[in-house]
């Protein structure tokens, strides 16, 4: 181990690595140039004087693997040797603990009955390979994404095509992680604009030049995975790893059937590979030199994975699920469910309705998702109800982080469902959700392949790194910057590795584990100071205030201590307080009464929160308060509150529960209770009917009720 002044080299000291880090992190060439020739810098001295000799120092360190540009006709394609990078992942250190080189069986039972799918090696697909090599081989999964990028903003057309290269052995977890640095950048593809060929011929063009190109960035791959390749893994030793996957068949359905949930005809693709060589003999354009026709052991139907981003949210929910069901209810009708919907800090609401969403993306059909069972019950019939509840269930499942034989099982039931009541709505060509549970079981949680992780990884691969060019020959500067960026963090890798194992050796070096425990935490101040009993029983409707503050005090203290609170008294309320859970979680909990308008500032509408309490109940916070001073007996704030019904009546259709208002001789049932005995929040939807504008009426009504 290198000494620890050597620790910094190629850079004089710590403060100076740190310098240029920083620098690196932040600054392009002409910023770095300017702040490198302030005086004060100067005067500390540092051993690089501009940009270039900084980045001469960069590139004494350590990098991933060297690029390589190879020429293709129109323009070249930059690209990393992808074993080079298989090998680099393997034996990075840092994921040993997160590392697994052999599959494994996982149950969720004693007698193994319930077989758990997580992580890609509790597949059977990994199962399948593993038996079909020799002992001691290793299997390295690899996992390739590609989508093509605009780079430039409001002008110009600049795009890129970045390809991004894991291995199935690394955690999902993991891998999802822009920063954990587990998904490498093995090239960029070309990109053009085929203008030197006729107009007709650029789709079939563009496909020879993708292939093309993914041939030869894959190549290298042809020998490794036919012979194998040795490489030193993330624990030291030294194993010998086999790239494939496994050939097996795929999906022949015809093309006026994909609404069916009957079984196909499987093909396989060697079979493919000679249909294509036919057509090429009848003289028929087709790409018959597809790029995974020279991979040993792919057969690339089986690797197209489920894609929850654009099949499930985008496709069916969007596309189809959503215009049904605002075609049944009307756009209007539609925006005015999403307006009534009551606030939940977890869940967006929609003030303007959906009609005014202008870009939609992943996050806006997930926060949609949530909610949209409940807006539909009651506003359309039982059957289409069914529909929406089956699909929205089959969208759930798929998105589990582990699956069980139990879960797929009822993903499949949902289907099924869903299946035996779509003939009131318009034919769906959804055939490709019949194998979501088949992909699952072969190749792990749907999760692990979505398609949003490599849409983020954009930023870093492709967009931060044109933007750090001078936008000419951008492909090779942004390839020299991704190497600058790589050895800037192979060496923070390093050096915290370092610093780690220095803490380690230190004596009497202790970490503990503190438990996170349920508590809640109110303003310093209170909201309102010295509210009085009738402002209190006027503003927020608690007529019932002064009773239901003697039981409690009643019931909780001893009765012959307890001052009865009188008209006469003051209390200090809150708008709101904050609950703080398990896993740093956070509720914040409201009841505040109307504020009218003044001056520029608009209304504030009431807001009541309901919660759950320790014992399931659930009612809706009305008053948030502290006793006064003569009576403050009691060491946690109190709520006088309104109660529902318990969770008894179910709905057959939506699976949601019904509740009421709980009354008491024709009036709302109220008490107080104490804020530390609220655990969670509660998220209640209005059961609108088919006209909202009525249900919206009465409940402004109601409110006036005491």
């Amino acid at each position: 181990m290198e000494a620890a002044e050597g620790m910094w080299v190629p850079f004089n000291s710590e403060e100076e690595w740190e310098l240029a880090h920083f620098l690196m992190k932040n600054m392009g060439q002409t910023r770095m140039d300017e702040f490198l020739k302030l005086n004060i810098v100067q005067q500390n001295g540092v051993s690089f004087e501009n940009a270039c000799t900084l980045l001469k120092c960069m590139d004494k360190l350590c990098t991933g693997p060297a690029w390589t540009c190879e020429v293709i006709d129109m323009e070249g394609d930059l690209q990393h040797d992808p074993v080079e990078c298989v090998c680099k992942l393997m034996g990075n250190p840092a994921f040993w603990e997160v590392m697994s080189y052999v599959p494994e069986h996982v149950y969720a039972d004693a007698k193994g009955e319930n077989h758990i799918y997580d992580e890609m090696w509790t597949s059977d697909w990994w199962w399948n390979v593993q038996k079909k090599l020799p002992e001691g081989i290793i299997v390295a999964p690899i996992i390739l994404s590609l989508d093509k990028t605009t780079l430039s903003q409001f002008s110009s057309d600049k795009k890129a095509w970045p390809v991004h290269l894991t291995i199935g052995n690394i955690s999902k977890d993991v891998r999802q992680q822009v920063a954990a640095h587990a998904t490498l950048l093995i090239g960029y593809l070309p990109v053009s604009k085929l203008e030197c060929f006729h107009k007709k011929s650029w789709s079939l063009v563009g496909h020879h030049l993708f292939h093309h190109a993914m041939s030869l960035l894959l190549h290298p791959l042809v020998d490794s995975g036919l012979q194998g390749r040795e490489m030193i893994c993330a624990n030291g030793y030294l194993c010998r790893q086999c790239l494939n996957t496994l050939p097996t068949p795929h999906c022949l359905v015809q093309s006026n059937q994909h609404g069916d949930l009957e079984e196909c005809m499987c093909h396989r693709m060697a079979d493919m590979l000679k249909t294509l060589m036919k057509f090429n003999a009848k003289g028929l354009h087709a790409v018959f030199n597809p790029f995974w026709k020279e991979l040993p052991f792919t057969d690339i139907f089986t690797c197209l994975t489920p894609n929850i981003l654009h099949q499930l949210h985008k496709g069916i929910f969007h596309d189809h699920l959503l215009q049904w069901c605002i075609s049944i209810i009307g756009k209007k009708e539609t925006d005015a469910h999403f307006q009534a919907m009551t606030q939940y800090p977890c869940l967006r609401h929609f003030k303007k309705g959906i009609s005014f969403v202008l870009q939609w993306t992943g996050t806006e059909h997930k926060e949609m998702e949530r909610v949209f069972v409940g807006l539909l019950a009651s506003a359309v019939d039982d059957h289409v109800l069914v529909v929406a509840h089956s699909l929205l269930d089959f969208i759930y499942y798929a998105q589990l982080q582990q699956h069980m034989d139990t879960t797929l099982t009822a993903m499949e039931e949902s289907l099924k469902t869903f299946h035996g009541h779509k003939h009131i709505l318009v034919e769906l060509q959804i055939h490709s959700l019949k194998h979501y549970v088949s992909s699952i079981r072969a190749l792990g949680s749907a999760d692990s392949y979505n398609t949003e992780y490599p849409e983020q990884l954009h930023i870093n691969y492709a967009k931060d790194r044109y933007w750090a060019s001078n936008k000419w020959d951008y492909v090779e500067q942004m390839a020299l910057w991704l190497q600058h960026q790589e050895a800037v963090h192979y060496k923070s890798t390093y050096l915290a590795w370092r610093k780690s194992c220095a803490d380690t050796d230190l004596p009497g070096t202790l970490v503990l584990q503190i438990p996170v425990k349920t508590h809640y935490k109110v303003a310093k101040n209170p909201s309102h100071h010295q509210v009085s009993i009738f402002h209190i029983e006027s503003d927020y409707k608690a007529s019932e205030f002064i009773p239901a503050l003697k039981h409690f005090l009643i019931s909780h203290l001893d009765q012959c201590w307890v001052i009865q609170p009188s008209p006469s008294d003051w209390f200090d309320m809150y708008n709101h307080f904050v609950i703080m859970g398990h896993a740093r979680t956070v509720h914040k909990i409201h009841a505040s009464p109307k504020v009218g308008a003044c001056g520029h500032k608009v209304q504030i509408p009431t807001r009541f929160d309901t919660v759950f309490m320790l014992g399931g109940e659930h009612p809706r916070m009305e008053i948030i308060f502290n006793l006064p001073d003569y009576l403050r007996s009691f060491p946690h704030p109190l709520a006088y509150v309104k109660w529902f019904t318990a969770l008894q009546q179910h709905d057959p259709v939506s699976s949601l529960y019904i509740i009421t208002r709980s009354t008491r001789n024709c009036c709302h049932n109220v008490s107080v209770i104490s804020i530390d005995c609220i655990i969670h929040l509660c998220h209640l939807q209005v059961w609108c009917g088919r006209e909202i504008g009525l249900v919206i009426f009465l409940m402004q009504i109601e409110e006036q009720l005491p």
